[in-house]
């Protein structure tokens, strides 16, 4: 049936979301804020052939937007905010949201891809 990802270790999803190696948990996933390293500099997991695409925006589009759009329904429907506070504080939360979940989703999209045995060809 399926092997595990490599030695009969499993894929570590926890470390992938916090930017750490799946594989190891030690080595870093990314060289910048988004830009998937090519290896892990502990275990030399090859990453290159794991390609999120846009997998991880669709999701980050779809949490951080029902989260706003409840808050700011919310927040309207039960306070008496002016209007300049919610063109104030609503695009900042959805652009924190964002920011916050775009990291972690595209570590999950290559630990799962590496679970897998994803490749592109």
């Amino acid at each position: 049936m399926t092997e595990p990802a490599k030695s009969g270790r499993g894929v570590n999803f926890a470390a992938a979301a916090t930017g750490r190696c799946p594989i190891c948990g030690k080595g870093k996933l990314f060289k910048s804020f988004l830009k998937v390293a090519g290896q892990c500099s502990n275990c030399g997991t090859d990453f290159k052939a794991a390609d999120t695409g846009d997998g991880p925006v669709v999701f980050v589009i779809l949490i951080a937007g029902f989260a706003t759009c409840f808050g700011m329904l919310y927040a309207f429907l039960n306070y008496n905010w002016p209007g300049w506070v919610h063109l104030v504080v609503w695009p900042l939360v959805a652009c924190a949201l964002s920011l916050g979940l775009m990291q972690p989703l595209k570590g999950l999209m290559v630990a799962s891809q590496l679970k897998n045995r994803v490749r592109d060809r």
